[in-house]
């Protein structure tokens, strides 16, 4: 969907948002926090990065060079991206290395290769809250690209590794259709309900000194009042009593 916002210059602009629930990419950045934690065998810190629509450049920039994992579900297909030094990184933090930087420039080994995958195939099971359900055997894929995807995201990794670990999915959730409320639906629902009395035309100074005790006249003929529920005027009509009770005539006939 596009929002209006402020560029770097102080400007309005129109700009694409991501209509992904938050709720939802939070949902999926606590099972990969769980699953990783179980794979790294210690406790695991993160953040989530708003979940955002790249431009054709963005994705350009997302996706170059990385490792793409595709896992395909029955609502949307999901991926991985995991950048080549982000891979590196976490490779050998599931061997228990103490991660150098400089060491993850070079290229992975067959064995570090087959770990790292071993554990995308394992965190693809959180990708079920964006994606749903998998289409068979929960799988992740390896592709050279995910053209077409829509929404990505990123979790940051602070403990015990520093990485980032992006999740893409290949279209915008869309909002499911509910059917419309009828009358009946509220046959159960009680709201508190009350009757103002409209008191007429009442000088300003006399207002101001009033005082616990005091009496405020109600000028003009009949006794016109109005009946409110949850902030709203529901109607308005005559006060009096009816059968021995108070009761409020609506305009039109009707006694509530």
């Amino acid at each position: 969907m596009r929002v209006l916002t402020l560029d770097r210059s102080g400007r309005l602009c129109f700009r694409e948002r991501s209509s992904l629930p938050v709720s939802a990419a939070c949902v999926v950045a606590s099972g990969m926090r769980e699953r990783l934690a179980a794979l790294l065998r210690e406790s695991v810190a993160l953040r989530l990065l708003e979940p955002t629509i790249p431009t054709p450049r963005g994705w350009a920039a997302i996706t170059g060079g990385a490792r793409l994992y595709r896992v395909r579900g029955v609502i949307s297909d999901a991926a991985v991206v995991l950048r080549s030094l982000d891979a590196a990184a976490l490779a050998r933090a599931a061997f228990g290395e103490t991660v150098d930087p400089s060491a993850c420039k070079r290229e992975l080994s067959a064995i570090e290769i087959q770990v790292l995958d071993r554990a995308i195939a394992s965190l693809a099971g959180a990708l079920s809250a964006v994606c749903g359900p998998p289409e068979g055997e929960s799988t992740a894929e390896l592709v050279g690209e995910i053209a077409g995807f829509a929404t990505y995201f990123e979790l940051v990794l602070d403990r015990p590794v520093d990485a980032r670990i992006g999740i893409a999915l290949a279209r915008e959730p869309v909002a499911q259709a509910h059917g419309h409320l009828e009358i009946e639906d509220l046959r159960e629902v009680e709201l508190a309900v009350h009757a103002a009395v409209e008191l007429g035309n009442v000088a300003a100074i006399v207002l101001a000194a009033l005082a616990p005790g005091d009496l405020v006249p109600i000028t003009g003929g009949a006794f016109r009042g109005s009946l409110h529920a949850g902030g709203r005027t529901l109607a308005r009509g005559i006060c009096g009593v009816r059968n021995g009770h108070y009761a409020l005539a609506i305009e039109g006939g009707e006694t509530v």
